[in-house]
Protein backbone atom coordinates (compact mmCIF):
# COMPACT_ATOMS: atom_id res chain seq x y z
CA UNK A 1 0.00 0.00 0.00
CA UNK A 2 1.52 3.29 -1.41
CA UNK A 3 2.17 5.90 1.68
CA UNK A 4 -0.37 7.96 3.11
CA UNK A 5 2.26 10.58 4.56
CA UNK A 6 4.41 10.43 7.23
CA UNK A 7 3.27 10.97 10.61
CA UNK A 8 4.98 11.87 14.33
CA UNK A 9 2.99 10.40 17.27
CA UNK A 10 3.79 11.57 20.85
CA UNK A 11 3.67 8.98 23.37
CA UNK A 12 2.94 6.33 20.98
CA UNK A 13 3.69 3.42 23.30
CA UNK A 14 1.14 4.53 25.97
CA UNK A 15 -2.52 3.69 26.27
CA UNK A 16 -4.21 5.55 24.07
CA UNK A 17 -0.70 6.39 21.84
CA UNK A 18 -0.66 2.87 21.11
CA UNK A 19 -4.65 2.61 19.67
CA UNK A 20 -3.84 5.76 17.55
CA UNK A 21 -0.32 4.30 16.32
CA UNK A 22 -2.42 1.08 14.90
CA UNK A 23 -5.13 3.32 13.12
CA UNK A 24 -2.54 5.64 11.57
CA UNK A 25 -1.19 2.63 10.40
CA UNK A 26 -4.28 1.44 8.97
CA UNK A 27 -4.46 3.96 7.07
CA UNK A 28 -1.73 3.99 5.22
CA UNK A 29 0.74 6.18 7.31
CA UNK A 30 4.68 5.93 8.40
CA UNK A 31 4.39 6.58 11.53
CA UNK A 32 7.53 7.85 13.71
CA UNK A 33 6.98 7.69 17.49
CA UNK A 34 8.98 9.43 20.24
CA UNK A 35 8.66 7.88 23.72
CA UNK A 36 10.23 8.33 27.28
CA UNK A 37 9.24 4.81 28.23
CA UNK A 38 7.67 6.10 31.56
CA UNK A 39 5.98 3.76 33.94
CA UNK A 40 2.45 4.15 31.89
CA UNK A 41 4.21 3.57 28.49
CA UNK A 42 4.92 -0.64 27.22
CA UNK A 43 7.04 -1.37 23.93
CA UNK A 44 4.79 -4.74 24.01
CA UNK A 45 1.42 -2.20 22.98
CA UNK A 46 2.87 -2.48 19.59
CA UNK A 47 3.59 -5.95 19.05
CA UNK A 48 1.02 -6.07 16.23
CA UNK A 49 3.09 -3.96 14.22
CA UNK A 50 6.43 -4.22 12.16
CA UNK A 51 8.51 -1.85 14.50
CA UNK A 52 11.98 -0.94 15.10
CA UNK A 53 13.14 0.55 18.74
CA UNK A 54 16.43 2.74 18.80
CA UNK A 55 17.71 4.99 21.31
CA UNK A 56 20.31 7.67 20.61
CA UNK A 57 23.32 6.96 22.63
CA UNK A 58 24.84 10.16 24.14
CA UNK A 59 22.46 11.42 25.53
CA UNK A 60 21.85 11.55 29.51
CA UNK A 61 17.50 12.21 28.99
CA UNK A 62 17.64 8.63 27.34
CA UNK A 63 17.68 7.76 31.12
CA UNK A 64 14.53 7.77 33.24
CA UNK A 65 14.31 11.52 35.10
CA UNK A 66 12.81 11.48 38.83
CA UNK A 67 13.13 14.62 40.47
CA UNK A 68 13.47 15.21 44.19
CA UNK A 69 11.70 17.86 46.21
CA UNK A 70 15.00 20.11 45.88
CA UNK A 71 13.76 19.89 42.64
CA UNK A 72 17.83 18.47 41.60
CA UNK A 73 16.96 15.87 38.75
CA UNK A 74 18.38 12.30 39.60
CA UNK A 75 19.10 10.48 36.85
CA UNK A 76 18.52 6.53 37.07
CA UNK A 77 19.56 4.63 34.54
CA UNK A 78 17.14 2.36 32.22
CA UNK A 79 18.81 -1.40 31.06
CA UNK A 80 16.70 -1.93 27.37
CA UNK A 81 15.59 -4.94 25.93
CA UNK A 82 18.06 -6.41 23.44
CA UNK A 83 15.70 -5.69 20.45
CA UNK A 84 16.10 -1.58 21.20
CA UNK A 85 19.47 -0.47 19.47
CA UNK A 86 21.39 2.71 20.45
CA UNK A 87 22.06 5.01 17.49
CA UNK A 88 24.87 7.07 17.68
CA UNK A 89 23.78 10.78 17.31
CA UNK A 90 26.14 11.48 14.13
CA UNK A 91 24.16 8.67 12.61
CA UNK A 92 20.89 9.89 13.74
CA UNK A 93 19.63 11.19 10.27
CA UNK A 94 20.61 7.80 8.81
CA UNK A 95 18.92 5.70 10.56
CA UNK A 96 15.28 7.75 9.86
CA UNK A 97 15.91 8.44 6.53
CA UNK A 98 16.58 4.40 6.14
CA UNK A 99 13.06 4.04 8.33
CA UNK A 100 11.22 5.77 5.99
CA UNK A 101 12.90 3.20 2.57
CA UNK A 102 12.21 0.16 4.62
CA UNK A 103 9.63 -2.29 5.39
CA UNK A 104 9.05 -1.39 8.99
CA UNK A 105 5.05 0.05 9.95
CA UNK A 106 6.57 1.69 12.81
CA UNK A 107 10.28 3.54 14.43
CA UNK A 108 10.16 4.21 17.48
CA UNK A 109 12.61 6.74 19.35
CA UNK A 110 12.89 6.19 22.78
CA UNK A 111 13.72 9.72 24.14
CA UNK A 112 11.84 12.27 25.85
CA UNK A 113 9.69 15.05 23.78
CA UNK A 114 11.28 17.67 26.51
CA UNK A 115 14.98 16.98 24.07
CA UNK A 116 14.19 20.56 22.25
CA UNK A 117 17.38 20.02 19.73
CA UNK A 118 16.23 16.18 19.21
CA UNK A 119 12.20 17.23 18.59
CA UNK A 120 13.88 19.66 15.47
CA UNK A 121 15.90 16.49 14.31
CA UNK A 122 13.00 14.58 14.04
CA UNK A 123 10.35 16.96 12.77
CA UNK A 124 12.01 16.86 9.37
CA UNK A 125 11.20 13.77 8.57
CA UNK A 126 7.63 13.97 8.54
CA UNK A 127 4.18 16.41 7.53
CA UNK A 128 2.64 15.98 10.88
CA UNK A 129 2.23 15.82 14.64
CA UNK A 130 0.16 14.41 16.92
CA UNK A 131 0.84 15.15 20.54
CA UNK A 132 -0.60 12.75 23.16
CA UNK A 133 2.40 12.62 25.27
CA UNK A 134 1.54 13.35 28.91
CA UNK A 135 1.31 12.40 32.75
CA UNK A 136 -2.68 11.87 32.84
CA UNK A 137 -3.70 10.34 36.48
CA UNK A 138 -5.45 12.75 38.24
CA UNK A 139 -4.48 10.84 41.70
CA UNK A 140 -0.93 11.38 40.65
CA UNK A 141 -1.17 15.10 40.22
CA UNK A 142 -3.18 15.18 43.38
CA UNK A 143 -0.21 14.13 45.00
CA UNK A 144 2.54 15.93 43.46
CA UNK A 145 2.13 17.80 40.55
CA UNK A 146 5.87 18.51 39.52
CA UNK A 147 5.86 15.75 36.31
CA UNK A 148 2.54 16.99 34.81
CA UNK A 149 4.46 20.43 35.15
CA UNK A 150 7.32 18.89 32.81
CA UNK A 151 5.79 16.95 30.87
CA UNK A 152 2.46 18.71 29.90
CA UNK A 153 3.87 22.20 29.70
CA UNK A 154 7.52 21.59 29.17
CA UNK A 155 7.12 18.86 26.63
CA UNK A 156 4.72 20.18 25.13
CA UNK A 157 5.94 23.46 24.34
CA UNK A 158 9.36 21.63 23.30
CA UNK A 159 7.28 19.64 20.55
CA UNK A 160 5.19 22.79 19.59
CA UNK A 161 7.96 25.09 19.34
CA UNK A 162 10.36 23.23 17.25
CA UNK A 163 7.61 22.02 14.67
CA UNK A 164 6.72 25.71 14.37
CA UNK A 165 10.23 26.31 13.74
CA UNK A 166 10.87 23.06 11.48
CA UNK A 167 7.77 22.96 10.04
CA UNK A 168 6.70 27.02 9.87
CA UNK A 169 2.72 27.09 8.81
CA UNK A 170 2.74 23.81 7.21
CA UNK A 171 1.60 20.37 8.22
CA UNK A 172 -0.86 19.76 10.90
CA UNK A 173 -0.71 19.54 14.83
CA UNK A 174 -3.26 17.94 16.35
CA UNK A 175 -3.27 18.25 20.57
CA UNK A 176 -4.48 15.66 22.14
CA UNK A 177 -6.47 17.43 25.23
CA UNK A 178 -9.15 16.35 27.57
CA UNK A 179 -12.89 17.08 28.77
CA UNK A 180 -11.24 17.99 32.19
CA UNK A 181 -9.93 21.10 31.31
CA UNK A 182 -13.73 22.40 31.40
CA UNK A 183 -14.21 21.43 34.59
CA UNK A 184 -17.30 20.25 36.17
CA UNK A 185 -20.52 20.24 33.99
CA UNK A 186 -23.47 19.50 36.53
CA UNK A 187 -26.34 20.26 33.90
CA UNK A 188 -26.35 20.24 30.09
CA UNK A 189 -23.49 19.76 27.94
CA UNK A 190 -20.32 22.10 27.12
CA UNK A 191 -19.52 22.60 23.12
CA UNK A 192 -16.01 23.57 22.47
CA UNK A 193 -16.65 27.60 23.46
CA UNK A 194 -17.18 26.68 27.10
CA UNK A 195 -14.30 28.56 28.92
CA UNK A 196 -11.54 26.21 30.41
CA UNK A 197 -12.62 25.79 34.43
CA UNK A 198 -9.81 23.36 35.23
CA UNK A 199 -10.00 21.85 38.85
CA UNK A 200 -7.35 19.58 40.00
CA UNK A 201 -3.58 20.00 38.91
CA UNK A 202 -3.74 17.93 36.01
CA UNK A 203 -6.37 19.73 34.11
CA UNK A 204 -4.70 22.65 34.89
CA UNK A 205 -1.46 21.50 33.20
CA UNK A 206 -3.49 20.27 29.92
CA UNK A 207 -5.23 23.78 30.06
CA UNK A 208 -1.49 25.31 29.87
CA UNK A 209 -1.00 23.45 26.39
CA UNK A 210 -4.54 24.56 25.42
CA UNK A 211 -3.45 28.30 26.05
CA UNK A 212 0.47 27.66 24.24
CA UNK A 213 -1.28 26.07 21.59
CA UNK A 214 -3.47 29.20 20.98
CA UNK A 215 -1.10 31.50 21.58
CA UNK A 216 0.87 29.94 19.09
CA UNK A 217 -2.07 30.27 16.69
CA UNK A 218 -2.42 33.42 16.85
CA UNK A 219 0.92 34.75 16.82
CA UNK A 220 2.59 32.48 14.41
CA UNK A 221 -0.19 30.64 12.33
CA UNK A 222 0.97 27.28 13.93
CA UNK A 223 -1.42 24.97 12.11
CA UNK A 224 -2.58 23.65 15.32
CA UNK A 225 -6.23 21.73 16.06
CA UNK A 226 -7.21 20.79 19.69
CA UNK A 227 -9.19 17.48 20.49
CA UNK A 228 -10.86 16.87 23.71
CA UNK A 229 -11.61 13.08 24.43
CA UNK A 230 -13.99 12.21 27.49
CA UNK A 231 -13.16 9.45 29.47
CA UNK A 232 -11.56 6.27 27.25
CA UNK A 233 -11.06 2.51 28.76
CA UNK A 234 -9.69 -0.69 26.97
CA UNK A 235 -7.30 -3.25 26.43
CA UNK A 236 -3.64 -1.92 27.25
CA UNK A 237 -4.73 0.92 29.98
CA UNK A 238 -2.72 1.02 33.04
CA UNK A 239 -3.77 -0.57 35.66
CA UNK A 240 -4.02 2.40 37.87
CA UNK A 241 -7.28 3.73 36.02
CA UNK A 242 -10.39 3.04 37.03
CA UNK A 243 -11.79 0.45 35.07
CA UNK A 244 -8.78 -2.10 34.72
CA UNK A 245 -9.04 -1.69 38.46
CA UNK A 246 -11.78 -2.45 38.75
CA UNK A 247 -11.59 -5.87 36.53
CA UNK A 248 -8.11 -6.70 37.87
CA UNK A 249 -9.42 -6.59 41.68
CA UNK A 250 -12.59 -8.39 40.98
CA UNK A 251 -10.33 -11.34 39.39
CA UNK A 252 -8.49 -11.00 42.06
CA UNK A 253 -11.75 -11.04 44.87
CA UNK A 254 -10.02 -7.95 45.99
CA UNK A 255 -11.74 -4.70 47.31
CA UNK A 256 -12.86 -2.74 44.66
CA UNK A 257 -12.43 1.00 46.04
CA UNK A 258 -15.37 3.89 44.94
CA UNK A 259 -14.63 7.48 45.69
CA UNK A 260 -16.84 8.75 48.18
CA UNK A 261 -20.69 7.65 46.94
CA UNK A 262 -19.61 6.75 43.58
CA UNK A 263 -22.53 9.26 42.30
CA UNK A 264 -19.78 10.82 40.01
CA UNK A 265 -21.34 10.93 36.18
CA UNK A 266 -18.35 10.09 33.32
CA UNK A 267 -18.96 10.06 29.97
CA UNK A 268 -17.13 6.70 28.22
CA UNK A 269 -15.34 5.55 24.95
CA UNK A 270 -13.30 2.57 23.80
CA UNK A 271 -10.06 3.36 22.96
CA UNK A 272 -10.33 2.44 19.44
CA UNK A 273 -13.12 4.62 18.86
CA UNK A 274 -10.89 7.54 20.42
CA UNK A 275 -7.88 6.32 17.83
CA UNK A 276 -10.77 6.59 14.83
CA UNK A 277 -11.63 10.09 16.21
CA UNK A 278 -8.15 11.14 16.47
CA UNK A 279 -7.21 10.40 12.96
CA UNK A 280 -10.46 11.51 11.19
CA UNK A 281 -10.19 15.12 13.40
CA UNK A 282 -6.35 15.24 12.27
CA UNK A 283 -7.02 14.24 8.76
CA UNK A 284 -10.00 16.47 8.19
CA UNK A 285 -10.47 19.17 10.79
CA UNK A 286 -10.36 22.31 10.29
CA UNK A 287 -6.86 23.86 11.58
CA UNK A 288 -7.32 26.39 14.81
CA UNK A 289 -10.09 24.60 15.58
CA UNK A 290 -11.41 22.15 18.73
CA UNK A 291 -13.47 19.19 18.21
CA UNK A 292 -15.22 17.33 21.33
CA UNK A 293 -14.89 12.93 21.11
CA UNK A 294 -18.11 12.10 22.88
CA UNK A 295 -20.81 9.12 23.42
CA UNK A 296 -23.96 8.81 24.85
CA UNK A 297 -22.66 6.50 27.52
CA UNK A 298 -22.59 8.56 30.54
CA UNK A 299 -22.44 5.88 33.97
CA UNK A 300 -22.25 7.08 37.18
CA UNK A 301 -19.36 5.67 38.47
CA UNK A 302 -21.07 3.36 41.06
CA UNK A 303 -23.16 1.91 38.33
CA UNK A 304 -20.41 0.99 36.10
CA UNK A 305 -18.68 -0.70 39.23
CA UNK A 306 -21.80 -3.19 39.22
CA UNK A 307 -22.29 -3.44 35.71
CA UNK A 308 -18.37 -4.67 34.95
CA UNK A 309 -19.37 -7.04 38.50
CA UNK A 310 -22.49 -8.46 37.20
CA UNK A 311 -20.80 -9.16 33.72
CA UNK A 312 -18.21 -11.09 35.72
CA UNK A 313 -19.89 -12.60 38.13
CA UNK A 314 -18.64 -11.60 40.90
CA UNK A 315 -20.43 -10.06 44.22
CA UNK A 316 -21.42 -6.54 44.76
CA UNK A 317 -19.68 -7.02 48.00
CA UNK A 318 -16.44 -5.86 46.55
CA UNK A 319 -17.09 -2.83 46.90
CA UNK A 320 -15.66 -0.38 48.91
CA UNK A 321 -16.66 3.03 49.60
CA UNK A 322 -13.33 5.25 50.45
CA UNK A 323 -12.60 8.71 51.16
CA UNK A 324 -13.40 11.16 48.17
CA UNK A 325 -10.48 12.48 46.47
CA UNK A 326 -9.66 16.59 47.34
CA UNK A 327 -11.74 18.29 44.79
CA UNK A 328 -13.39 15.59 42.79
CA UNK A 329 -15.32 17.06 40.19
CA UNK A 330 -18.92 15.01 40.02
CA UNK A 331 -19.62 15.03 36.12
CA UNK A 332 -18.29 15.80 32.74
CA UNK A 333 -20.53 16.19 29.60
CA UNK A 334 -19.18 17.26 26.08
CA UNK A 335 -21.11 18.15 23.17
CA UNK A 336 -20.18 16.55 20.19
CA UNK A 337 -21.88 18.21 16.80
CA UNK A 338 -18.80 19.42 15.29
CA UNK A 339 -16.61 16.25 14.96
CA UNK A 340 -19.94 14.13 13.85
CA UNK A 341 -19.90 16.84 10.78
CA UNK A 342 -16.64 14.94 9.99
CA UNK A 343 -18.72 11.91 9.68
CA UNK A 344 -17.64 10.01 13.08
CA UNK A 345 -19.23 8.20 15.27
CA UNK A 346 -18.50 5.59 18.29
CA UNK A 347 -19.20 2.20 16.73
CA UNK A 348 -18.39 0.06 19.81
CA UNK A 349 -21.34 0.02 22.73
CA UNK A 350 -19.92 0.28 26.39
CA UNK A 351 -21.30 -2.74 27.13
CA UNK A 352 -19.27 -4.46 24.19
CA UNK A 353 -16.18 -2.50 25.15
CA UNK A 354 -16.04 -3.67 28.12
CA UNK A 355 -16.73 -7.11 27.45
CA UNK A 356 -13.61 -7.26 25.35
CA UNK A 357 -11.67 -4.93 28.25
CA UNK A 358 -12.85 -7.70 30.66
CA UNK A 359 -11.45 -10.62 28.37
CA UNK A 360 -7.78 -8.68 27.68
CA UNK A 361 -7.26 -8.55 31.88
CA UNK A 362 -8.79 -12.35 32.23
CA UNK A 363 -6.07 -13.36 30.38
CA UNK A 364 -3.22 -11.81 32.38
CA UNK A 365 -5.05 -12.51 35.45
CA UNK A 366 -7.07 -15.71 35.34
CA UNK A 367 -6.46 -17.95 32.90
CA UNK A 368 -9.15 -20.08 31.02
CA UNK A 369 -12.01 -16.79 32.86
CA UNK A 370 -14.81 -16.13 30.58
CA UNK A 371 -16.47 -13.07 30.50
CA UNK A 372 -21.05 -13.42 30.67
CA UNK A 373 -22.25 -11.79 27.68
Amino acid sequence: MKSKGRILITGGLGFLGSWTVEEAVRRGYRVLVVDALTYAANPENLNSLKVRFVTPSRRNVWTMVTFGRNGLAEHVPVHLPPYINPVDNDFLDEVLEGFFHSDDEVLVVLASVEDYPLMKVLLKYVEGVIHLAAETHVDRSIEDAWDFVRAEILGFYSTVDAFRRVRGREGRFLLVSTDEVLGEIMEGSADEDFPLRPRNPYAAAKSSQEHFAQSYINTYGTPIIIARPTNAYGPRQHEEKFVPKIIKNALLDEAIPVYGDGTQRRVWIYASDVASALMDVYERGEISEIYHIGSEDEVENLELVRTILKMMGKPESLINFVEDRPGHDRRYSLRWDKIRELGWRPSVSLREGLRRTIEYYAKRYAKGYSVRR
